[in-house]
């Protein structure tokens, strides 16, 4: 019941942060809040990463429909017998994954706001953030995995 609770904070943290974002800030609008490295940078994205595929949107629903239900099987198979590091990582994949279906959902698009600069760094989301966190919880599972089964 946890995960399902760490799903739901997860999707609220995001969208959250992007009906924030859209309030106090203006599209297009760039205001660096650490150093000159870090912005919040309000931008409208109606593709996937880096904008690909946004003259495509039928194909991007069919795309990231299959990307959740798969990541949902992913994370009900980890819920029957996954550690709970592994059921954590499909946590944040199904936050990540969520919030920002929800998002193309009710606006068309979704709202990425986070930018640090360096060479050619996307702007993202907290639920991209989420969805990178992800695989980096599910690599340590696996190291975790393969350490214990050398000690046996």
């Amino acid at each position: 019941m946890i995960y399902f609770f760490i799903i739901i904070i997860l999707i609220l943290l995001d969208l959250g942060s992007k009906s924030y974002v859209k309030r106090k800030y203006k599209l297009n609008e760039d205001v660096s809040i650490y150093k000159d490295k870090v912005y919040i940078c309000h931008i409208k994205n109606e593709g996937l990463a880096y904008g690909v595929l946004k003259n495509s949107k039928k194909f991007i629903y069919i795309i990231v429909s299959v990307c959740l239900l798969l990541v949902g099987i992913l994370f009900y198979s980890a819920f029957k017998e996954g550690s709970k590091l592994k059921k954590l990582s499909f946590s944040f994949a199904l936050g990540g994954a969520l919030g920002n279906f929800i998002d193309r959902i009710k606006n068309k698009n979704i709202t990425d706001f986070i930018y640090i600069k360096y060479k050619k760094a996307p702007i993202f989301n907290l639920a991209d953030v989420f969805l990178f966190i992800s695989p980096i919880l599910l690599f340590i599972n696996e190291i975790k995995d393969i350490i214990s089964k050398k000690q046996v």
